[in-house]
């Protein structure tokens, strides 16, 4: 598997010489499993990613949506594979009581917001609703996916191909003692802490024995706030540790985080971060797992 990052920031994309070196664009990951080629989430640096693929002579696309906030979607409307006949994509992501996939990335090219509908697009689109915890293959890719503790139903995914992995965990809180989403509803504090539970176990389970792991990085310990549902550098390091993670990557950046900040960051937790590899996501990285 070749993973190539396209998009590294959380909330909205930022464009300043001092974000030049990890990039400015909002969370995109592709990753070409040699017989397939997968995308994670279509924030801004799909659009980059699109043009690329176009360039490459790609006909199938597999695109996994973690949710439809909209620094996941927003550049979907500007991705060039959309427009051509030729050309067939697949969307994916957990299923929602309340609406479907594809009324959430249509919503967003209604004529209010964008001038060409969704219904418009010229490639063939195919939709698929996922459960916590399913499993499906693409090509020879074992894909599995987990609800994720976050506003909306998010989720996370796993990628295994001949005895190698990666997990994509963004967007998650993973230490809060808050039920956050839809769904999340208990009746009881005991039930409440068994889902806490439920939803750590999930992301161990995303990140088991990963030869990659990107974590959703958003917070510091001094700014965190505990109703966002992101997490914090240490939280990467707890998961990546216990799951024996081998390359832990910091993803999903806020936005007001410059190139120094990141580096500063990684000086402050490589140092007995006990883990193989720590790195952090910058656009154009690529890594062969």
């Amino acid at each position: 598997m070749k993973v190539t990052f396209h998009g590294v920031r959380g909330s909205f994309p930022v464009s300043r010489p001092e974000y030049a070196d990890y990039g400015g664009n909002t969370s995109c990951v592709e990753i070409d499993t040699g017989t397939a080629t997968i995308i994670i989430d279509a924030g801004t640096g799909i659009r980059r990613a699109g043009k690329e693929l176009m360039a490459r002579g790609v006909d199938e696309i597999h695109l996994l949506i973690t949710h439809t906030h909209w620094d996941h979607i927003q550049g979907l409307p500007h991705f060039a594979p959309l427009q051509e006949p030729q050309v067939t994509i697949h969307l994916y992501s957990l299923a929602h009581n309340d609406h479907q996939l594809q009324e959430a990335i249509a919503g967003q090219q209604e004529s209010c917001f964008f001038p060409l509908a969704l219904a418009d697009s010229k490639a063939s689109l195919t939709f698929t609703g996922l459960e916590d915890g399913e499993s499906f293959a693409i090509g020879d890719t074992r894909v599995c996916c987990r609800r994720l503790n976050h506003p909306g139903v998010a989720g996370g995914y796993r990628l295994e191909q001949n005895g190698d992995a990666m997990a994509y965990i963004s967007d998650v809180d993973y230490c809060t003692d808050l039920l956050l989403g839809d769904g999340m509803a208990t009746t009881d504090a005991a039930q409440g802490r068994r889902r806490l539970q439920e939803l750590r176990d999930g992301v161990r389970d995303l990140a088991h024995r990963t030869g990659l792991m990107v974590f959703d990085t958003f917070f510091l310990p001094e700014d965190y706030e505990p109703d966002w549902g992101h997490s914090r550098p240490g939280d990467a390091l707890q998961v990546g540790r216990d799951a024996e993670a081998e390359i832990i990557a910091l993803f999903h950046h806020k936005p007001h985080r410059t190139d120094a900040d990141v580096d500063a960051l990684l000086d402050r937790y490589r140092n007995g971060a006990g883990v193989a590899s720590l790195i952090a996501a910058r656009e154009r990285l690529q890594l062969t797992l």
